[in-house]
């Protein structure tokens, strides 16, 4: 059986978010006036090249309204990660495990997969990140996939009326042709205010179209919602949508 690859919102929502508060010198510090937190950076449906600080954890659920192109069945799926290392000063590492499907015998099926991150330039107005994430390692149940590797370029600003900016750029394997060939992605994603951010993205041979945002009183829960093949290029439109929460400072800074 063919199961969907599910991606986790939560590094794309909460911790791009964290990267905009830490810009340096004059971008950093002009939070919104409403309640003193950033602007709420997010890009969803593509890697990015940063990963989950040391000593945080998440848990993701996730669900779709169809399950693949082939199958009109809405499904979900779960995903669990945690971040070592430091990659302002050397290496950043996330490593994730990833449920597959909400709707069989629930833990039957996943895969697992690790993610590499390092700064390369910091500046009064920009951070960039390198990224090299592999997923679908060690696979168990009905994933059958071959091994995806992604290598991502993030850059982190801001613009406007002092509105995070994150653009990422990036080449993979499995990224056009069903998955079976290499291919480029990109995209871009703004905060827009404390509890709204919005993105584009290139997946390879789609346009996913997302969003995300935070509910007042529930701290540390991220929500995000994509329209993924957005102009149906593919026959594989669908809304999907994820709630995740992250905790920080688990085990340590």
């Amino acid at each position: 059986m063919r199961l969907l690859h599910w991606r986790s919102a939560a590094p794309a929502v909460a911790l791009t978010a964290g990267l905009a508060v830490a810009l340096p010198g004059s971008a950093r510090g002009q939070v919104s006036e409403d309640d003193g937190r950033d602007k709420l950076l997010t890009l969803v449906g593509i890697p990015s090249a940063t990963v989950a600080p040391h000593g945080s954890a998440y848990l993701s659920l996730s669900g779709a309204d169809r399950r693949s192109a082939t199958n009109d069945d809405p499904d979900g799926a779960m995903s669990l990660g945690i971040g070592l290392g430091n990659a302002e000063e050397s290496l950043g590492v996330q490593l994730s495990a990833t449920v597959t499907s909400m709707t069989e015998s629930f833990g039957d099926s996943g895969y697992f997969a690790v993610k590499a991150s390092r700064r390369l330039h910091a500046s009064p107005r920009a951070l960039t990140y390198l990224g090299l994430s592999v997923d679908r390692i060690a696979e168990w149940g009905d994933v059958d996939e071959d091994v995806r590797a992604d290598l991502t370029l993030s850059t982190f600003t801001r613009v406007g009326d002092d509105n995070p900016l994150m653009v990422s750029l990036g080449v993979g394997t499995n990224r056009r042709d069903d998955e079976t060939e290499a291919g480029l992605f990109g995209g871009v994603g703004i905060g827009l205010t404390p509890n709204f951010g919005a993105s584009l993205a290139w997946t390879g041979e789609t346009v996913t179209l997302g969003s995300s945002f935070r509910v007042e009183g529930l701290d540390n829960v991220y929500f995000s919602v994509a329209l993924e093949d957005a102009f149906d290029q593919e026959d594989r439109q669908r809304v999907s949508f994820t709630a995740s929460f992250v905790k920080f400072d688990l085990f340590g800074g």
